[in-house]
């Protein structure tokens, strides 16, 4: 369990960070273009500038609700990324900090 409690932590930390750098992308984006288009969607971030990230919204649809995808990829690029980075480091460090009492317990037979 510990194992898997420490695989879980640190995808979700190491996939908060690759969500900052979309955040920082789509910011950069956003500042590039006069801050005219600071609704940027996640949609169209990926579409028109990621491409090669289409996979994620056909994977969101076989694991979510078509009304829960089309609300997420709605979603202004700058308050979902943020939003992902807060999340995956705070369940990150909450999974990371159950896998150590774990290591605790097991090291301190009671």
């Amino acid at each position: 369990m510990r194992n898997f409690l420490l695989i879980l932590g640190w995808i979700s930390i190491i996939g908060s960070i690759g969500d900052a750098v979309l955040a920082l992308y789509a910011l950069w984006l956003i500042s590039r273009g006069g801050w005219t288009n600071i609704g940027l969607e996640v949609d169209s971030l990926l579409q028109q500038h990621l491409p090669f990230l289409s996979w994620v919204k056909e994977l969101a649809t076989f694991v979510l609700p078509d009304s829960a995808v089309l609300w997420i990829f709605n979603l202004p690029s700058l308050v979902y990324f943020p939003a992902r980075v807060a999340m995956g480091f705070a369940i990150g460090w909450w999974v990371l900090a159950m896998a150590e009492k774990i290591n605790t317990s097991i090291k301190s037979p009671e």
